[in-house]
Formats: C-alpha cells, structure tokens, sequence
C-alpha cells in the first residue's frame, strides 16, 4: 500500500471508494444521461456540462425542499449556477430573486446577471432606512451596465413602497426578470431590527 502524506494522497488512492460511497449515500436529482431543461439554451452563457449537472440539480432541489446549497472552489461558476438554477425552476414565468452577497460582491453579481439572464432588471438594496448623506444612494435603485461598469439610472423606489405595491403592482411597472441584490452587512443591520435582548434594571429580584 503506498504512503499517505496528504489528503490529496488519500483523495487519489481512495477516490474509486469515495464516489461509490457519495453516489449511494446523496444519490443524484439530475443524471448526466437525463436531458437538461431548454431553458438553459437562453441563457446569454453557456454552461458547461458539470455546470449543467448542478444547474438541473438544485433547480429539481427546490421542487422537493426550499433550500440547496452550492459548494465548489473559486471559479467554478457558483454565481451563474445560481443564476441557471432560478430561471429553470421558474419554468419560463417571470420571477423575481433576492441576492444577498458579501458587500463587496454586490455589484459583482449584478453584472454576472447582466451577462447571464436575458432580458433581467437588477436593483440594488442601497438601504432600507428613508433619508440620510444626500451624497450616498438610497433605497431601492435599478441598475443597468455601462461599458462594464455598473451604474444606478431608471427606477428609484423604496422597501415600504415596494410593500405597498404588492406582487401585483409590482408586476405591473416590472413585467419581465427581476433581481434584487443587497449586501449581507446592510440586510442584518437594518435599522427597524429589535434588540434580541434588553438590559434588565437594578433592584430587588433583578438580575444586576
């Protein structure tokens, strides 16, 4: 038996045993033998075939559960599968997606959607409080991408009007795709977030 140094050593030596043992336990939702979706040939991407594989699987995922999950490295494609996953399980209707990112990544996949789905809108969530810097965005802000850069022009609207308006009014001013992208930081921190706990006062029978 050789030696095992690493696990990459190990992944190598056992890797037969290993797939057995993952396609018995998690066996696959989509097969490579089964034909994928249509839809996946309107996307302005072409995936490729391992991308294809997660596409129909956790388009299929949703159909039995609310959640699936995405792992592989860097580079891998996890943001188009995402993308390719919410337009086959919408099944040609209109859809609208929420995206919450890395703030760092906000703008990143808006233009990945720009460059994935045909014919999208893509808002960002700059906040969701009403006012404040006149120098900074606010509220609910279309964007659109200009010479690879992405830029805040159309429509401006806010979290409350947006309630307001309803799944029927919405449809009405967006008939088409929609997707809403907003930072992880700024989704948590929402002002109008109750404290989950509350500093009890001093006195007798009172925790200090």
């Amino acid at each position: 038996m050789p030696s095992l140094e690493t696990i990459h050593d190990y992944l190598r030596c056992h890797s037969d045993e290993i797939g057995r043992r993952i396609l018995s336990s998690y066996p696959s939702l989509h097969g490579p033998d089964e034909i994928p979706s249509p839809l996946v040939s309107r996307m302005l991407r072409t995936p490729y075939p391992a991308q294809i594989q997660a596409i129909m699987g956790i388009s299929k995922r949703w159909q039995l559960g609310r959640n699936a999950n995405v792992i592989a490295e860097c580079g891998a494609g996890k943001t188009l599968i995402a993308l390719g996953s919410t337009l086959i399980h919408s099944a040609g209707r209109p859809f609208s997606a929420l995206v919450m990112c890395p703030p760092h990544l906000v703008e990143k996949w808006a233009r990945e959607t720009f460059l994935t789905l045909p014919g999208v809108r893509v808002f960002l969530i700059d906040d969701m409080r009403n006012g404040g810097n006149p120098r900074e965005p606010h509220g609910v802000n279309e964007a659109r991408q200009r010479r690879g850069e992405i830029v805040r022009e159309g429509l401006h609207t806010s979290l409350p009007e947006l309630r307001r308006l309803g799944r029927k009014g919405w449809r009405d001013i967006c008939p088409s795709n929609a997707v809403f992208c907003i930072g992880r930081e700024k989704a948590k921190l929402s002002y109008f977030w109750k404290h989950c706990f509350l500093k009890s006062q001093p006195g007798r029978y009172r925790a200090q």
